[in-house]
């Protein structure tokens, strides 16, 4: 999935539950008036804002992702400083994603924060407007990519078998 289908998601679901929406293009948070399909490879045109007082769900900072990976504690990877144990990465995965929970959880019981799939966060990289950090690594990339402090970025509309997304909310 793409960056802007991440956002795009979260504030669909956030209506479907009830909650008040996160982002807003141009000022509006109705998907309807977004002009955009997901899955298309297209970007979304206009300004992307979020809410961080609204209730509903949105993707992480590269900070809030890092702090959940690691999860309380003090280790290279999210759960462990060997990364067999917690993440698939190029070395064990077979060249493909796993179901999630099949490797250990980090301190605060999360899954598959190191390996396995590159998540999306907020953030948007300094020398292009267009494109957005991902965190975690994959089941494609070695253990530097799975470091907890590792980040990259690539275009917010590019999608790929590596790329998909964790939502979070704000504790009330």
């Amino acid at each position: 999935v793409s960056w802007y289908d991440a956002i795009y998601f979260c504030n669909k679901l956030s209506e479907k539950l009830g909650f008040t929406p996160v982002y807003a293009v141009d000022g509006k948070t109705d998907v309807a008036t977004w002009n955009y399909t997901p899955h298309e490879r297209k970007s979304i045109e206009g300004e992307i804002s979020q809410n961080l007082v609204a209730n509903g769900f949105r993707l992480p900072t590269v900070e809030e992702w890092q702090y959940a990976a690691k999860g309380g504690q003090n280790y290279k990877y999210s759960g462990s400083n060997n990364l067999d144990e917690v993440g698939w990465y190029i070395e064990n995965s077979g060249d493909r994603s796993h179901p999630v929970a099949q490797k250990k959880a980090n301190g605060y019981g999360l899954y598959d924060m190191s390996g396995n799939i590159s998540e999306w966060c907020w953030d948007v990289d300094p020398d292009d407007d267009d494109s957005r950090y991902y965190c975690g690594g994959s089941y494609y990339y070695g253990g530097f990519d799975s470091e907890i402090g590792n980040r990259d970025y690539c275009s917010a509309y590019n999608q790929g078998r590596l790329l998909g997304f964790r939502i979070v909310c704000n504790a009330d």
